[in-house]
């Protein structure tokens, strides 16, 4: 993603403020609120992945928070956009993925999680309940480590990548794994990312763009892996069942 200019900033800042408004907000009334040019505005979007306020105005769905009292706007703004993350991941999933990634798990002799950062709990999550389905699995967040088992994976193999962008440190010990014909199952938000580009099989969540960061490290909500993860999860437990039975 682009930097932002300190005008580009401040208009993201007052987008932030106002997302629950913005599908009723024209670029002329958010330019008052800035206050700043037509021009800055759709630059700033830009940058953030869109063509222009238009596109970036239609992506935020009508908001469904008038229900909701007792809170200041800043939070219902938080609460939309984890709302919106819920709805779009959920809406990115594809009954064919999922049973491809179900038979991939099914399949494996042994299974390695690599993940970094904050998207290790979600790898902790995915470890406890693949041990309970009785599968040899290890989880892996050390660099050394994860590109020492990628570089000793075998056919047999499947690597269950996580990684909220796709361009973390697991590309590497995936590609590793792959290169011994190991499969990848990859977990992430950025469909076009290094990461993505080694999936045998790809469930792709969705981020917002609009996640506030007041912190220098990453602190990004990992709630579209762990999405992916339960409905992956539940979908195992129904194949393994039906098998069974």
């Amino acid at each position: 993603m682009k930097k932002l200019s300190n005008a580009e900033s401040a208009v993201w800042d007052v987008i932030t403020a106002h997302y629950a408004e913005i599908p009723q907000l024209s670029i002329g009334k958010l330019a008052e609120l800035v206050p700043c040019s037509l021009s800055t505005i759709n630059r700033t979007v830009k940058k953030k992945g869109f063509s222009g306020y238009s596109e970036f105005r239609n992506s935020v769905k009508e908001p469904h928070l008038q229900q909701l009292t007792g809170f200041s706007q800043d939070v219902l703004s938080a609460i939309q956009k984890n709302e919106e993350e819920l709805l779009k991941t959920v809406g990115n999933i594809s009954a064919d993925t999922i049973e491809q990634a179900v038979k991939l798990i099914d399949g494996a002799r042994d299974i390695l999680i690599f993940s970094r950062g904050m998207s290790i709990n979600v790898a902790n999550e995915m470890l406890g309940k693949l041990q309970l389905t009785g599968k040899k699995v290890a989880s892996h967040d050390d660099p050394k480590y994860m590109n020492y088992y990628g570089q000793h994976a075998t056919p047999d193999t499947l690597v269950i990548a996580l990684s909220l962008l796709g361009e973390s440190q697991v590309v590497v010990a995936s590609r590793f794994a792959k290169e011994q014909g190991a499969k990848v199952l990859v977990l992430t938000t950025v469909g076009i990312s290094a990461l993505a580009q080694l999936a045998d099989v790809l469930l792709l969540g969705y981020k917002s763009r609009l996640e506030v960061n007041w912190f220098e490290l990453d602190t990004h909500s990992r709630l579209p892996l762990y999405i992916l993860v339960r409905v992956l999860f539940d979908a195992y437990s129904i194949y393994k069942k039906g098998k069974i039975s």
